[in-house]
């Protein structure tokens, strides 16, 4: 059956409320879709693109190959991983720049207009019309396709693990960050705690809650985790040891054999609030 004229109309002007054109890439990325796992595995940072309408946000292109456009080597972690676990990712289309996937709206960074020093012009003066276009065509999509994800891995018996993969720099200012690697948890302490423990048996210099703390920057895990009752939680690998395939592959080795084993505990797959 044909569409109506309404309808067709009602179609473009959905599509002309979006920032994302026909030649962008989409809001967000479903890789190796499973239910024989409960893992979904998200990647917040994942990406350093910017659409089309918006012009490299007005800075120069050199700066998008740093942190503050993306966690270097997040991405592609999250990817091996997900097939090396036989588990469900779900990974950001865009730049942090253009919002922050990890922050509410109406965070002072959800949408930065300085970062790390940098000057982002097109994020300077929005009205609250711009922000909501942001939030649409980017943030709901994606944590819209977290919620269904989870809701297609859950059953009556078993529900759904979320596991959220960031990097972070070696140095903040003139401050070194030393820790291979960081645990983030906010109050459901079911994965971190025992990935602690097992990522120290490596000899790794791992961050509890650190370099960032998972009461603040956990945004993500609170709203499709805790809030839920499901088993979560951050990582954070220090970036200059996913920056080729080699580092790559040692943290997919190392965190698919940690997670393999935490896996297996039953108390992971329960409905708990904390």
């Amino acid at each position: 059956m044909n569409k109506s004229p309404q309808r067709r109309e009602s179609n473009l002007i959905k599509k002309s409320h979006s920032l994302i054109g026909p030649s962008d890439p989409p809001a967000f990325e479903i890789f190796n879709e499973s239910r024989s796992s409960k893992l979904l595995l998200v990647c917040d940072h994942a990406s350093t693109n910017v659409p089309k309408k918006l012009k490299n946000l007005g800075i120069d292109k050199s700066q998008f190959k740093r942190h503050i456009a993306y966690d270097i080597g997040a991405a592609e972690v999250t990817r091996k991983l997900a097939y090396k676990l036989n588990s469900t990712a779900i990974v950001s289309g865009y730049s942090r720049l253009v919002i922050d996937l990890n922050r509410p709206p109406g965070d002072f960074e959800s949408i930065p207009e300085i970062s790390d020093n940098i000057s982002i012009p097109e994020n300077q003066g929005l009205t609250d019309s711009d922000k909501s276009l942001r939030i649409s065509s980017f943030f709901k999509p994606y944590h819209d396709a977290i919620k269904k994800t989870l809701i297609k891995l859950s059953d009556n018996d078993k529900q759904p693990v979320l596991f959220s993969i960031h990097s972070f720099s070696p140095n903040y200012g003139d401050k070194p960050r030393p820790w291979d690697i960081g645990v983030l948890w906010n109050r459901d302490p079911r994965i971190a705690l025992p990935l602690i423990e097992k990522l120290n048996q490596y000899g790794l210099n791992v961050g509890d809650n650190l370099p960032y703390s998972g009461l603040d920057l956990a945004y993500t895990i609170d709203l499709h985790g805790t809030a839920a009752g499901i088993a979560n939680c951050v990582v954070e690998i220090n970036q200059s040891q996913v920056q080729n395939k080699v580092g790559i592959m040692r943290w997919v080795n190392v965190l698919s054999k940690v997670l393999e084993e935490i896996l297996k505990m039953d108390s992971l797959y329960q409905h708990r609030q904390y």
